[in-house]
């Protein structure tokens, strides 16, 4: 009796713990993604030099989106990326080579050099830990589509001017999904890429978004997306342009 009753707590924990691991998922993940933006634009401020905070996603495979990453790169403006570029940027080779700048290498020798992140975060929107019950690739952490009944609209002063819709819609827009183009109003896909989004925080402090047509300001949606926590109230990390003021709703 005694076993079956140890057994039985355990099986409870486990389900306790299983039904709030997307939701404090949710909440790490904002929280981080809202200190690496605010890290940006104090290092902008503080150096001198425009900072960048690069949201991706590379792909698992052909139909499976992968881990969101988010970068935060610092890089002088030589040569100035013009904001149709940074529509078309190239990440086959990565990140760091496509954001490339000139500069002094340590030779003493002027010319390209990689861009240099200066620190990330990674999103786990996939969950494969050995041993547990779920599936492979079952997933935790979400995006909800920005054109979802269940997210609050419009926002409060002066993030009521973010537009609050995407380019790619989930096939379901109250149900989150894997896929960051459906949660950031920022984010782009060209042809052959992955799809990412970018921020400039200017030694000035002010913030532009660089991609996409969300000129006042940026917003990502994250849900859980277990099947336990679909329901709960998904989180807005939102950011203002040109006052960089980030707010999480």
């Amino acid at each position: 009796m005694a076993a079956v009753a140890i057994l039985a707590i355990l099986v409870a924990l486990s389900s306790y713990g299983l039904r709030y691991t997307g939701t404090a998922r949710m909440n790490n993940a904002v929280f981080d993604v809202a200190a690496l933006m605010n890290t940006a634009q104090l290092r902008a401020i503080s150096r001198g030099a425009p900072h960048y905070i690069f949201i991706h996603q590379p792909f698992q495979n052909t139909t499976q989106p992968g881990r969101v990453r988010v970068l935060m790169i610092e890089r002088p403006d030589v040569p100035a990326i013009t904001r149709t570029d940074w529509q078309t940027l190239n990440l086959t080779s990565g990140v760091a080579e496509a954001l490339q700048y000139t500069g002094t290498r340590s030779d003493g020798t002027v010319g390209p050099m990689n861009a240099n992140p200066r620190d990330r975060v990674e999103l786990g929107t996939t969950w494969t830990e050995p041993g547990n019950s779920q599936p492979a690739n079952a997933s935790f952490l979400g995006f909800l589509d920005l054109d979802s009944i269940r997210i609050r609209k419009p926002l409060p002063p002066p993030f009521s001017a973010i537009s609050l819709t995407t380019t790619v819609q989930a096939p379901n827009l109250n149900i989150p999904a894997l896929d960051l183009m459906v949660g950031c109003n920022f984010c782009i896909n060209p042809s052959g890429s992955e799809p990412y989004g970018v921020l400039r925080f200017n030694a000035d402090g002010t913030m532009d978004v660089m991609t996409g047509n969300a000129r006042s300001g940026a917003v990502i949606a994250f849900a859980p997306s277990t099947r336990e926590e679909r329901d709960v109230i998904p989180k807005l990390l939102t950011i203002s342009a040109p006052a960089g003021a980030v707010v999480v709703f």
